[in-house]
This record gives C-alpha cells, sequence and structure tokens, in this order.
C-alpha cells in the first residue's frame, strides 16, 4: 500500500510540473511574437495633431499653383516664375533676376520665436554669390535670409551682419534637392539651420530689422532694392510661429503634411 501511494504522489506531482512547463512555453511563444510585432512593425503615422501643428501659419506647396494651405493668403507669382516638377508633385521654378513670390504674409521676427522652411534645388549657375529663397522685407532690408551662400559654398540662415552657415552638412550639389529650416529662439537668441532634417549649424546673434512688408520666396531685400535672386526651384513653403523641434524638423523634412 505504501508503494502504490508513493507512485501515485509522484505522478501527481510530475503532472503539476508538467502543466507548469507548458504554461511557460506558452506565455513565452505568445511575448515572442509580441516582441516581433513590435521589432517589425513600422513606426505610427503621423497623427492629426502634429500634421496640423507641422503645417504652420502659413503653407504653400506651390504645386502649379500658389494656393495656400494654411494661412490666409496666395502667394503671387512674378514674371519671372513658371510651374515645374517638384519632389511632392510640383515647384516654382525662378529666373534669378526677376522671379519671386509674394506670400502676403507677415510673421513676428522681433517679439516671437519663428521658424521657415522650404524644398529647394539649386542650378549650376546659382553656386555663386548670395541667392536667397525665402526672406521678408524689412524697410531697407531682410529681417531673416534663409539662403545659399557661394561665399561659404553651403546653406546658411542669416541676419544682416550675422551669417548661421550649415558647416555640418555636405557641400551642396546643383540639381539635387535639399530641404532647409530656419529656427530663431527669441530668450537665448539661438539661430539654428537644418539641412533634411539635420542640425547643419547654429550660433547666438540678434536681428535688428523690423519687419514692414511680406515674406517673399525667391529674393531678399537690401540696400532698399531687391537682391540675391533665387535661380532654380523651390516648394513647400512653411511659416511658424514657434520654434520648431528637431523631430518636428525631422518629420516635416521626410514628408509633408496631409
Amino acid at each position: 500500500m505504501t508503494r502504490r501511494w508513493s507512485l501515485i504522489t509522484t505522478i501527481a506531482v510530475l503532472t503539476v510540473a508538467l502543466a507548469f512547463v507548458v504554461a511557460q512555453l506558452v506565455r513565452g511563444q505568445g511575448a515572442g511574437e509580441s516582441g516581433k510585432e513590435q521589432a517589425g512593425g513600422s513606426s505610427p503615422s503621423t497623427g492629426p495633431g502634429e500634421a496640423e501643428s507641422l503645417r504652420g501659419i502659413g503653407w504653400w506647396p506651390l504645386h502649379r499653383s500658389g494656393t495656400a494651405k494654411a494661412g490666409e493668403h496666395d502667394a503671387v507669382v512674378s514674371d519671372g516664375g513658371q510651374w515645374t516638377d517638384g519632389p511632392e508633385g510640383g515647384a516654382l521654378r525662378l529666373d534669378g533676376t526677376s522671379g519671386y513670390a509674394d506670400t502676403g504674409s507677415r510673421i513676428d521676427t522681433a517679439g516671437k520665436d519663428y521658424s521657415v522652411a522650404a524644398r529647394v534645388r539649386l542650378t549650376p549657375e546659382d553656386m555663386n554669390g548670395f541667392h536667397t529663397v525665402l526672406s521678408q522685407d524689412g524697410d531697407q532690408a531682410s529681417t531673416f535670409f534663409l539662403q545659399y551662400s557661394g561665399q561659404d559654398q553651403n546653406f546658411a540662415f542669416s541676419f544682416t551682419g550675422a551669417r548661421t552657415v550649415a558647416e555640418k552638412a555636405e557641400q551642396p550639389k546643383a540639381g539635387r534637392w535639399y530641404h532647409l529650416t530656419g529656427t530663431y529662439r527669441q530668450k537665448d537668441h539661438r539661430m539654428r539651420i537644418y539641412v533634411d532634417g539635420r542640425l547643419a549649424g547654429s550660433r547666438q546673434a540678434v536681428g535688428t530689422v523690423k519687419p514692414t512688408g511680406s515674406v517673399v520666396i525667391g529674393r531678399a531685400k537690401f540696400n532698399g532694392k531687391a537682391a540675391d535672386h533665387w535661380k532654380g526651384e523651390v516648394a513647400d513653403v512653411h511659416l511658424y510661429d514657434r520654434e520648431l523641434t528637431p523631430d518636428e524638423v525631422r518629420s516635416l523634412s521626410s514628408h509633408e503634411p496631409d
């Protein structure tokens, strides 16, 4: 009788142990499948809130029209501009002498943080001198310049007397599309330029020119006259009344908001 109860006890213990092992294996397999899904799944797409914030206070896709998707005004294109193909469906080609587009919009560059962005492409003839893709008119000069600096052979975000060069970016090539973003923070007077979503240059500077006119696409203003015209293509211009975060810049560079 003792042997029989001992055998029964052993079988019961083994049965419980086997059930425990099976349960652990099943749980581990489920966790493994979940881990694979997380590791192999794509990152979530931009949510509605982020997409809305990345449109900014002004957004001009310039996809064969001057129609704004955000803000109150359409961009008015001068005779020196014509429509062409672009990375997101269309672009504005400027002739480098008289072509530009007036957005009819203004941002507070004196009292608030702000950011500006655009997709650009240079031509071989546009690799010397200064060529501005985005600026805002002041009385005698622009309040800011998002530009290409032939002197530095690179892109730059500038004020009169202060230039933030994209030193960490490779030298731009003609015929290639780039995404440029310039940001400014009033608290510490920090200006930054990003190229293709990556921080490429930063410095402290104070812009002293007060805005008196609109943000314009494809030229600057200097000594009271139009200057530094852009020869090449531009698309997807954005204006923001805040400083974009590095993550937002990367997101905007990779794809336009819906």
